[in-house]
């Protein structure tokens, strides 16, 4: 056989090919069995209970605590928990997710340190004027 000889020991055993196939496949089938069992195991109903009755970011036993009014009987407790869940949520989004004219076009944007150093480069070796000249700046083709 072409194939250099081994040397002796648990070394030998460790970079064999056949021992690499056989070491791959039994942590291929330890994370199938994995995958297998995953549907069996039960996370604890705190847990999986959390998403459906507890406010955003609030602990529902503060809730209680804190704020009777909010959950004098359970019709009055869904109705504050689903304004207050919306009202996070659109403030979210337009508060804080999109913010308008940040960033959001070419010609005011943050420049990094990092961007005005390269650019900097570029305009010493003269690429930057060749990469504005060549640049296109239409999507689609302008008549002259």
């Amino acid at each position: 056989s072409s194939r250099p000889a081994a040397p002796p020991g648990p070394a030998a055993q460790q970079f064999h090919p056949a021992a690499l196939r056989t070491a791959t496949a039994s942590a291929m089938f330890g994370l199938l069995r994995l995958a297998a069992a995953a549907p069996r195991l039960r996370l604890p109903t705190s847990v999986t209970g959390a998403r459906v009755t507890s406010l955003p970011f609030i602990p529902t036993d503060w809730v209680f605590r804190f704020a009777p009014f909010i959950c004098r009987d359970r019709v009055r407790f869904l109705l504050r928990f689903n304004q207050i869940s919306f009202a996070m949520g659109f403030g979210f989004f337009y508060l804080w997710a999109h913010t308008p004219y940040k960033c959001d076009h070419y010609e005011g944007f943050y420049e990094s340190p990092l961007f005005n150093f390269v650019k900097n480069d570029l305009a010493k070796t003269g690429q930057l004027e060749e990469n504005t000249r060549i640049k296109v700046k239409h999507f689609y083709p302008q008549t002259e």
